[in-house]
């Protein structure tokens, strides 16, 4: 059997969406909500919420986002910003800053 074309799979796969509606076909699906992207986060924020929510110097912040501690120096003057996964992280130990303590323990 030959294989089909990126055309001819987008075609298949509109017919069979096509057949869903109609109800002529039952397709499995799930319908998540996705989170919005993590906030950006502030030059001030970031080292307020290292030096008096964690207590930590730039070091210890650094292995504990596992990034280098002149990237934590970078985001704290502002000439860069957490994004992507650092920027995720940040934001679940703002909300519960006990994930820290469970993390270094």
């Amino acid at each position: 059997m030959a294989k089909k074309t990126v055309e001819q799979e987008l075609i298949d796969g509109l017919h069979e969406v096509l057949d869903h509606k109609r109800g002529k076909k039952k397709m499995r699906g799930r319908l998540r909500e996705l989170p919005p992207p993590a906030p950006e986060w502030s030059a001030k924020k970031i080292k307020q919420f290292r030096e008096q929510t964690l207590d930590m110097s730039q070091t210890e912040f650094a292995a504990l986002l596992n990034v280098k501690a002149p990237t934590v120096r970078a985001w704290e003057q502002g000439h860069n910003v957490p994004s992507g996964a650092a920027a995720r992280l940040l934001e679940a130990f703002e909300k519960d800053p006990l994930l820290v303590q469970k993390l270094i323990a």
